[in-house]
């Protein structure tokens, strides 16, 4: 009993839900003065004692969140002390008795400690859905993307009305019948010279507002 002496407390919760995070772990290390003395430790290992005592063991309240994180409670009187005792019988085995129960336990001297879980959505799509990304990252994710969505609605809207809010249109129109039935006749030059056209008149705001003035 030379060595430094630490001692780790492990609570292992299980749950049905929700989905990937049914159980949840968490583990207390005892602070170095909550520890027993080194003589009590050595005398139950010895046989002379059956049991030490260790003070403020876990807390007795925490919340378990929809996450799997475990969070304390701020309460006053949040530990366990207790004695932990080495049976004797076909085999040896450790238990710990709590000496600080409450009377509304039912004398139960086991370890025990008191767990607030969080509620978790109900079980199929919605319910996975939500418990994998809480209702919080569910309403993000649902703003962004509608975000997202309109944005590009109307990013470059400035650009586009010039082109997209045209009074008459006809003009334009019969220059683009006009390239098609020149492609049809196989009069490339004729073709060229109305295809530069339609681009000249779409390069110049005041060429593209005289050709489709409304009539």
């Amino acid at each position: 009993m030379d060595d430094n002496m630490k001692i780790t407390f492990t609570w292992v919760l299980s749950r049905d839900r929700p989905k990937g995070k049914e159980v949840v772990r968490n583990t207390w290390i005892v602070d170095e003065p909550n520890l027993p003395e080194r003589t009590d430790v050595q005398k139950v290992l010895n046989g002379s004692l059956n049991s030490f005592t260790i003070n403020n063991v876990y807390p007795r309240f925490f919340r378990v969140t929809g996450s799997g994180d475990i969070r304390l409670l701020e309460l006053e009187n949040n530990s366990v002390s207790g004695n932990l005792v080495m049976n004797h019988a076909n085999y040896e085995w450790w238990s710990f008795h709590d000496t600080t129960a409450f009377k509304g336990c039912g004398g139960v001297a086991g370890p025990t400690a008191i767990v607030v879980s969080e509620e978790t959505p109900p079980t199929g799509i919605l319910g996975d859905t939500l418990s994998k990304f809480s209702i919080w990252g569910l309403y993000i994710t649902f703003v962004l993307a509608v975000g997202r969505f309109i944005r590009l609605q109307c990013s470059d809207l400035r650009m586009r009305i010039p082109y997209e809010n045209l009074p008459s249109c006809d003009r334009l129109l019969a220059i683009c019948e006009d390239i098609y039935a020149a492609r049809a006749e196989d009069e490339l030059g004729v073709e060229e010279v109305l295809y530069w056209t339609l681009v000249k008149i779409y390069r110049s705001p005041h060429m593209l507002l005289e050709y489709t003035k409304a009539d």
